[in-house]
């Protein structure tokens, strides 16, 4: 009976993802002190377009100190929520009269966030795991693999792409900047840290947990300001997970600082805790 129970908690599906809710609205609240993000919203995202709601104030917090380093009451933003309560991605609304409402900046998980940057770009990535670094159903990402393309969108507000324009693997602190052809507005994207999923390590086990998240500083900008060339990040690097405290990075365009190593944790906890959790269930049960 004990080695049933053990055997369907390890073939548990990687459950407890966490909802996430993609609103617009303008901020009320920016304290880098306690973490507070709050924005009082006025349209939710509805898969197609922000359809209006009624205004109501979210009470969310923030750990991304880039951000409350570029952002003040008023400004209108468009934010994803994790939880009901933590917001895993932020863009500063540049194109008011613009159906998706194009941001000028974003810091967060550009997986996350709905709106493309002004010029139509759209940034996505695929965090490669340390596989030694392992909590529960994360681990530190040690690189991600970084996608630009530009988008449209139909009549129906459904997204496509109009043009595929490059991807690149960054390291913690890496940085790339990205034009399209015959746009006026180039992207320079920073990636300062971030997690990748334990299912992407050879022979893992299945872990109950919520989705990784990373933490980038993206930026669209004029061409015509010039774009600024990369530095190159030494490839010894280690990466820090989105969720865990680290030494902040501080977005340059032209530079990119080297974040200082994490000890890396020893994975097998949540394994553990879940096989501790089935014994105490099952002596319960006996009695």
């Amino acid at each position: 009976m004990v080695i049933l129970l053990i055997t369907l908690v390890l073939m548990m599906p990687a459950a407890a993802i966490e909802l996430e809710e993609v609103f617009l609205g303008k901020v009320t609240k920016a304290d880098q002190a306690t973490g507070a993000l709050d924005v009082k919203i006025s349209a939710k995202w509805n898969g197609k377009q922000y359809a209006p709601v009624d205004p109501v104030t979210i009470y969310g917090t923030s750990t991304f100190d880039a951000l409350f380093e570029n952002i003040k009451q008023g400004d209108e933003v468009v934010g994803t929520l994790m939880g009901g309560e933590e917001w895993i991605a932020i863009g500063l609304v540049g194109s008011k009269q613009s159906t998706q409402k194009q941001v000028s900046w974003m810091i967060g998980d550009p997986n996350a966030m709905v709106s493309p940057l002004v010029g139509n770009y759209k940034v996505s990535y695929t965090a490669n795991p340390k596989c030694d670094s392992c909590i529960g159903s994360v681990c530190y990402a040690e690189s991600v693999d970084v996608t630009v393309r530009t988008v449209g969108y139909d009549a129906n507000g459904k997204e496509y792409t109009v043009s595929e324009i490059a991807t690149k693997t960054l390291l913690p602190a890496g940085t790339m900047n990205v034009a399209g052809t015959n746009n006026q507005q180039y992207v320079n994207i920073l990636f300062m840290k971030g997690e990748a999923p334990a299912s992407a390590c050879p022979d893992a086990p299945m872990m109950v947990g919520p989705q990784p998240v990373s933490d980038f500083f993206i930026k669209s900008m004029s061409v015509a300001s010039g774009i600024p060339t990369e530095t190159p990040v030494p490839v010894e690097t280690t990466a820090v997970p989105a969720t865990l405290p680290a030494t902040p990075v501080t977005p340059v365009p032209t530079s990119a600082p080297t974040p200082e190593p994490i000890a890396t944790t020893t994975p097998g906890f949540g394994v553990i805790a879940a096989l501790l959790g089935c014994a105490v269930t099952l002596a319960v049960l006996r009695r």
